[in-house]
């Protein structure tokens, strides 16, 4: 009897033995039973479908939640909820068909954050990433394709936001050739990429607009962004400003409003020479990391801020020096001509003789609450008030 004979009689009469490797061959059978087709599955999965992410704190999110509601097949899912006074689809997954291609989505919500986070993941069965671009144009209603985006961004950061209709640059009432001169210089800024990259100097702008209240600064950045078709990312507190700026993309415009306001003043001798300021201090978002934010390290490429305030005075240098902020801009009263073309606006007609220089507020109240006549008498005899 061969060696092999042997170990093989040894093997056959010790059942315990026998039965373990019978276990594992078993097991290891079923293992590959399983794991073959999910993997199968798997490749095939990443194969055949597109796949993209919706967010709830993005711009598209409730445009592509009521749009899958029109296209999702009810046969396979009757989940929905009430939001927004209306019927959406629920949480959960489903199908639907989009340009004759089938979809699957999957709405879920996450409770681990402050504010419920929500997530709808859709996958086309295409690899044609077109119709995933189309798809997501289709979700915007008419009425959003004339509006902008505003997020707002707290320091926790995003905190939701709000759609605007977009405004004309006509339709604010500020002096022609500041108008002209933000016009141009975006305009410059965003094909000087190449400009920037080849002379080593950090490719972002930072603009400042100051003056009295109610001199149009609002009003200029709203027309400006729809001009240029940006979203807005509004900052409501400088807490976290290094990481919303981090957040931004090509056609985002970052609007901090009456800076000064926001954390007293941002000035070193700030404590010195004030009152403390409730809520308003600068613990948590020291200036160092203001101006780092600004122009610093950790400023992304592309980047675009505008700055308002009424009191550039209470700035510190820091914050205005070039290469920080690259364009200050004054906005004051309105000229006789500016108020001239803000009356014909409002009346239809020309009008405005004897004229004290007044803000774009003080002038839009007088014609939305006053006849013609009455505005231009107004004007030619009563003084202007001082802010």
């Amino acid at each position: 009897m061969t060696i092999t004979d042997t170990l093989y009689a040894a093997f056959a009469s010790n059942q315990l033995l026998v039965g373990g490797v019978g276990t594992l061959a078993f097991g290891s059978a079923m293992y590959l039973l399983r794991a073959v087709p999910e993997s199968i599955a798997d490749i095939l999965g990443r194969t055949l479908w597109t796949t993209v992410f919706v967010e709830s704190l993005s711009n598209e999110y409730r445009d592509v939640d009521a749009f899958i509601e029109r296209h999702r097949l009810d046969f396979f899912s009757r989940s929905l909820e009430i939001k927004d006074g209306a019927l959406k689809t629920g949480f959960g997954g489903g199908w639907g068909r989009y340009d004759g291609i089938l979809f699957k989505y999957a709405k879920t919500k996450s409770t681990q954050q402050i504010a419920p986070f929500e997530t709808i993941t859709v996958s086309f069965l295409t690899r044609d990433r077109a119709l995933v671009e189309r798809f997501l144009q289709d979700c915007r209603p008419e009425e959003h394709k004339n509006a902008i985006y505003v997020s707002m961004y707290a320091a926790g950061g995003c905190s939701g936001g709000l759609r605007r209709r977009k405004r004309g640059l006509h339709t604010v009432f500020v002096e022609e050739e500041i108008k002209e001169r933000l016009v141009r210089r975006l305009n410059w800024f965003i094909g000087a990429e190449e400009w920037h990259a080849t002379r080593g100097v950090p490719w972002k702008l930072g603009m400042i607009l100051h003056g009295p209240p109610g001199t149009g600064k609002t009003s200029l950045i709203h027309a400006l962004a729809s001009e240029f078709g940006f979203d807005i990312k509004y900052i409501k507190s400088l807490h976290g400003l290094g990481a919303a700026f981090m957040t931004g993309t090509r056609n985002d415009l970052f609007v901090i409003e009456d800076i000064d306001t926001i954390a007293n003043g941002l000035k070193r001798d700030a404590g010195k020479d004030r009152e403390p300021v409730e809520d308003r201090g600068l613990s948590g978002a020291p200036l160092h990391e203001i101006l780092n934010a600004m122009d610093g390290m950790q400023t992304p490429d592309g980047l675009k801020f505008i700055v308002t305030t009424n009191h550039i005075d209470r700035l510190d240098p820091a914050i205005i020096r070039p290469g920080r902020i690259d364009d200050v801009v004054e906005i004051g009263t309105l000229s006789r001509e500016s108020a001239r073309r803000m009356f014909r606006a409002f009346y239809g007609h020309d009008g405005i003789g004897d004229y004290v220089p007044r803000t774009g507020a003080e002038l839009q109240l007088m014609f939305s609450t006053m006849s013609a006549q009455d505005a231009e008498a107004a004007l030619n005899h009563a003084p202007a008030s001082r802010n």
